[in-house]
């Protein structure tokens, strides 16, 4: 698919969102992580994987070393962060067991980000941001993007009224070359993008 090409995921079925549901599955915390930030109208959405330890602990996205990464990236992009929401694919730490037993982060299923996934998307109708930013694989899934990170970030995708762009997750630029590395730079390029596109962008709620 050529750059530039819009597509359009609509989702045809709302799901009612997990708001105060019980956990029944071992594999997921229950301790519910709820979007953070800007509610009303924030210029961008930005949509992480899953949390993780420090977000169960503290209830609140982005919060532990990715965080710290993505708070670095935003501000090498440019943009204030008092303008943004932040939020998971799903709201609930997915945990794999380790061989002493003790919980360890994993990504989350398929089957998870659409069971649980409905919760984000009702927030960001709520909210009506100017742009939404998928980072990593997960969250780009969430809004019907299949393809890898290097080929996504390049489409202009669409959520109903609101602009989608895909980008690396912080966790992973940060893993693959920190600052120094290609991941890192073209993440921050596409946040600063994104936060251009935000700007001109209307309301398109009529409110």
């Amino acid at each position: 698919m050529e750059a530039g090409h819009v597509e359009i995921f609509w989702l045809w079925r709302m799901r009612k969102p997990v708001t105060g549901v019980s956990v029944d599955n071992k594999c997921l915390d229950p301790r519910r992580v709820a979007p953070d930030g800007q509610f009303r109208r924030p210029r961008l959405y930005l949509v992480g994987e899953a949390p993780g330890a420090d977000e169960a602990a503290r209830g609140r996205p982005f919060v532990g070393p990715a965080g710290r990464a993505l708070r670095e990236m935003l501000e090498q992009a440019g943009i204030d962060p008092k303008q943004v929401r932040l939020a998971n694919a799903i709201p609930f730490r997915p945990i794999a067991l380790s061989k002493g037993r003790k919980p360890r982060n994993r990504s989350p299923t398929t089957e998870e980000v659409g069971r649980y996934g409905a919760a984000v998307l009702a927030d960001i109708r709520r909210s009506r941001p100017g742009v939404i930013i998928a980072l990593g694989g997960t969250a780009a899934r969430l809004f019907g993007e299949q393809r890898a990170i290097h080929s996504a970030r390049k489409t202009r995708l669409q959520f109903e009224s609101y602009p989608v762009r895909v980008t690396f997750h912080p966790a992973y630029a940060r893993r693959f070359g920190g600052p120094n590395g290609d991941a890192w730079r073209q993440a921050v390029a596409d946040l600063h993008l994104a936060w251009n596109e935000s700007e001109v962008r209307p309301d398109s709620s009529g409110a």
